[in-house]
Parts: C-alpha cells; sequence; structure tokens
C-alpha cells in the first residue's frame, strides 16, 4: 500500500489488490472452515490432555511442552502450506489468459499487484497465528515450557510462513501452462509439508537446549542473524522475481533484478569473508563460490531465453552517455546482455575464489583482522581445485548450450518465442547424454563403469566420473564448446550491441498558423 506522508496523507488509501483479495477470502468458505477446523483442533487437543492427566496419579511436569509440541505442527501446516497453497491458487488462476481478472485490465503496476497479494497473505497468517496464541501460551501455564522459548518459536513459524508464501506467489506468476505449473509445483509443495518436519525438528531441539537461558549470549543470536539476513536475501530475490514474472514484456524487467543479484552477490561475499575470517578457515568462501556460480547458470538459462528485440519503452531509457550506456548493456532485458553479465559475473567470482583459497591472501586476513595466525589448512588444496574446476566446467557446458541453443533458435525456428531458445539450451545436454547410452544399451556395452568412465560434452558425466582427474579434460572441452558457440554467435552479439542505441525523435517541423 501507499504509505501516507505529510503532503499526501488525505489521499491516501489502501492497496486495491489488498481489499480485493480480503473481500473475496471472507466470503470464501475454505479460509472461513479452516480457520473454525483449526480452532476447533487447537480446543479438543488441549482438553484431551488437561482430561488425559486426570486420570494419572503424577501428573506430567512437561505436559506444557508436549501440548506446545502437538500445536506447533499444526500451526506449521497451515503457515507453511494452507495459506500459501491459497494465495498462490488464485494468483494462479487470474494469471490465465482465458481469465479477465485484474492483472489484465487494471492500471496498478506490477510491483503494486505483488505487494497486494503478499500483505494479504501475511493478513491471514496473522489472523490464524492470532486464534493460535492464546493456546500456545496456556502451555506455559502447564510447566514445561518458558514464555521465551514460546515466541522465539512462534516468530520463527512466522517468518517462514511469510518465506514460504512469497515462494507460492513466485511460482504462481511463473509463465507456464496449467500442467508445466503443476510438475513444478508438487516438489514445492512437498518442501513446504517437509519444511513443517523441519520446524518440528528444529523445536524440538531448541526446546531441549532451552532458548530462555540462550537469549543473552551471541552463541544464539549469531545464528539466527545470519539466518534472518540470507532469508531476507531470498525473499528479497524472489519479491522483486514475481513483479519482474507479471511485469509485460515490453518493460525492463531484468534492470531491478540483475542489480538486486549483483548487489547481493557483493554484500554476500563480504559477509563470508569476514565470517571465514572470524573461523579462519576458508569452508565460507568455497560455499559462496559454488552457490554463486549455481545462481549464475541459472541466469544464463534465463538470459538465453529473453529475446533480442529492444522495446521502445526500453530505449527512451537508454542513457546517451558511452560509459554509461556500455554498462547498462549488461543490466538491461536481452539475451545478449543476460549472457554478457552472468559470463562476467562467473569470472569475476572465479577470479575472486582463486585469490582467496589459494590461501595466502587469506592467510594474511586472518592474521591481520582475526589477530592470529593463519591455519596451516587454509591452502587450496586438491578437493578445492577438483570442486571449483567442476564448478566452472558446469557453467562453461551450460554457457555453450546456451549459445548453440540460441544459434538454433535465430537460425531454424526464429519464428518462434524466445523460450524456445531455452528450452533447446536445456534438450541439447540431456540428448548428449542420452543418445550414446541409449546406442551402448541396445549394442549390449552399457555398464555402470561405462557411465563412469570419461564421456566429453556430457554434462552430467562431471557428478559420475571414477577418476577425478579426468575434470580437467571436461575443462578443455567445455572452453572449446564455448569458443565454437561464441563464433556462431559473434555476428549477431555485434549486431545486438550496435543495435543497443537511445530512442531519437525526430523533430516535428514547427507548421507557421495561418495568416488572418
Amino acid at each position: 500500500m501507499n504509505l501516507p506522508t505529510l503532503t499526501n496523507w488525505r489521499t491516501w488509501e489502501p492497496n486495491p489488490i489488498v481489499v480485493k483479495e480480503l473481500r473475496q477470502a471472507v466470503r470464501s468458505w475454505a479460509v472461513t472452515g479452516m480457520l473454525l477446523l483449526f480452532i476447533t483442533v487447537l480446543f479438543i487437543v488441549t482438553l484431551g490432555y488437561l482430561l488425559g492427566q486426570s486420570f494419572h496419579i503424577n501428573p506430567s511436569q512437561a505436559l506444557g511442552r508436549e501440548v506446545f509440541q502437538f500445536f506447533l505442527p499444526v500451526l506449521s501446516l497451515v503457515a507453511f502450506v494452507f495459506i500459501p497453497v491459497y494465495v498462490g491458487g488464485r494468483l494462479t488462476a487470474e494469471r490465465q489468459e482465458g481469465n479477465v481478472d485484474m492483472l489484465y485490465i487494471t492500471t496498478l503496476s506490477a510491483a503494486r499487484i505483488i505487494r497486494g497479494k503478499l500483505a494479504c497473505g501475511i493478513y491471514l497468517q496473522v489472523l490464524f497465528f492470532s486464534a493460535c496464541a492464546p493456546f500456545m501460551v496456556f502451555t506455559n501455564l502447564l510447566r514445561g515450557i518458558d514464555l521465551p522459548t514460546v515466541f522465539v518459536l512462534l516468530t520463527m513459524a512466522f517468518l517462514l510462513g511469510i518465506v514460504a508464501l512469497q515462494a507460492a506467489i513466485f511460482l504462481a506468476c511463473l509463465p507456464a501452462s496449467k500442467g508445466l505449473k503443476l510438475v513444478v509445483g508438487l516438489p514445492a509443495g512437498g518442501l513446504m509439508v517437509g519444511s513443517v518436519g523441519m520446524m518440528s525438528a528444529l523445536a524440538n531441539g531448541l526446546m531441549r537446549e532451552g532458548i530462555g537461558s540462550q537469549l543473552g549470549s551471541m552463541t544464539f543470536w549469531w545464528p539466527v542473524l545470519a539466518s534472518l539476513f540470507f532469508g531476507g536475501l531470498l525473499f528479497g530475490f524472489m519479491h522483486l522475481a514475481a513483479i519482474a514474472l507479471v511485469s509485460p514484456a515490453s518493460a525492463n524487467r531484468a534492470l531491478v533484478l540483475r542489480g538486486y543479484v549483483t548487489g547481493t552477490w557483493l554484500v554476500t561475499l563480504i559477509a563470508l569473508v569476514a565470517w571465514a575470517v572470524n573461523v579462519a578457515h576458508i569452508w565460507p568462501i568455497a560455499a559462496w563460490s559454488s552457490v554463486s556460480m549455481g545462481v549464475l547458470i541459472a541466469a544464463l538459462l534465463i538470459g538465453v531465453s529473453e529475446g533480442d528485440v529492444v522495446s521502445t519503452r526500453i530505449r527512451r531509457t537508454i542513457p546517451t552517455s558511452g560509459a554509461k550506456r556500455a554498462l547498462a548493456f549488461f543490466f538491461y532485458s536481452g539475451s545478449a546482455g543476460g549472457l554478457a553479465w552472468a559470463f562476467v559475473m562467473a569470472v569475476l567470482t572465479v577470479l575472486i575464489g582463486l585469490i582467496l583459497l589459494d590461501g595466502r591472501l587469506f592467510g594474511w586476513l586472518t592474521h591481520t583482522w582475526g589477530g592470529r595466525g593463519g591455519p596451516s589448512t587454509i591452502g587450496f588444496s586438491s578437493e578445492l581445485s577438483e570442486f571449483l574446476s567442476g564448478g566452472v566446467s558446469f557453467f562453461l557446458y551450460t554457457l555453450a548450450y546456451c549459445l548453440y541453443g540460441l544459434f538454433i533458435h535465430r537460425r531454424f525456428q526464429a519464428h518462434r518465442s524466445p523460450f524456445f531458445a531455452g528450452l533447446c539450451s536445456i534438450a541439447l545436454p540431456a540428448l548428449w547424454a542420452i543418445v550414446p547410452n541409449l546406442v551402448l544399451f541396445f549394442l549390449n556395452k552399457l555398464s555402470w563403469d561405462g557411465l563412469q568412465e570419461r564421456q566429453l560434452g556430457n554434462i552430467f558425466n562431471l557428478f559420475a566420473l571414477k577418476d577425478r582427474s579426468f575434470v580437467g579434460d571436461h575443462l578443455f572441452c567445455a572452453l572449446a564448446m564455448v569458443a565454437v558457440g561464441l563464433v556462431l554467435n559473434l555476428p549477431w552479439f555485434l549486431a545486438q550491441r550496435r543495435a543497443f542505441v537511445p530512442l531519437v525523435r525526430e523533430a516535428q517541423p514547427i507548421i507557421p498558423p495561418p495568416q488572418p
């Protein structure tokens, strides 16, 4: 919603999407029925536990903890599954082409639409948590659990529920058919249900350790702050990605998202280097390198599907300065800029990883900032070298297949949507991995040992190699494939770079008014 200020408070109004969604939620028996069922279950379970204790001679001193351990999974099931499925399902229905709803006829911005959907889901979360809070606090009177533990676990469940809600909104915004969304949604639904068990296991561990006694210790707050930091970054990415997916195709959808990923890349680098220096070990840097490469591999598949046409709406915002225009080329929407941005970011990731994992610079940082001598195990070991070279090989293979898919789309299927290039980029490595092994199968020469042998060009063979010394051969093969792909697409890339110019409006001739 638009927040009121001293100048516009008279004209302030809530987000229309929130009003619309809450009105339909009130009229829906799904939300009302679930809320009544939820309260009924909590009441019956509480009553059953109390009646059960009345038949025992020695009442349980941990009755409150036992009741709380039942309440929390029920609340988590509603927060992690029901509300995200309800909000995401409604958004999926509105995204269908045959449903002429507010997403297609409104003048509201994409950001305001997504914020409205999110605000409605958060309101439903608050509604269910408010109904459950009295039962949760009542468990403190039954002994076995303290109030700080109750409030901390409720806060954790609420924040995780908001992340699950945003994930459901992001999946609902994907430009896919009902069948494909079902294929993507089933694993996501399984992950949401699994997170209920994860929350229960985490709560049991924290209750055994005693949260109330740890609130004054940084051993408790450091993991909490780290979880909030990385969870907030993930939430922000899914929120901006959902806004970009809802935005029209002519908008510059990639600008904010690539800027956010670049800023996140830099912030996480600084945070994890400080963490690695604090613990005097390189594993946070290795984790940062692997996660960054995974995100950039996904960025390649997304970038190759963006298309070549630079809309008039985007050309109006292209800077006229040469240096600014060169920088904007990497961040604006378009396949050429997306592939170039991902490649540059990957090169920087590899260089920074090599410099830090080499050990000498990291040892100096550990000695200077940490006030201790660097341990002897911080060098760039063979395991880390193999891990990094495997990640680089995987990225280069993905880049090569994206370039080939782009070439096939432009040369043979130019009339199809740009999404076809992304499908080709996924289908080509799958075919290269399946067809040769299928031939060996029909020749009765396929074996597990054969699958573990070196198969150059097979991107999946990187994870099945028995002799890890062959990873270097995959690296050189991937470089050669990228070189061929660059040669095939170089004229197209140069043409895209030349076409990235601002829109120049021709001056209309001034026609003098007729003489009286």
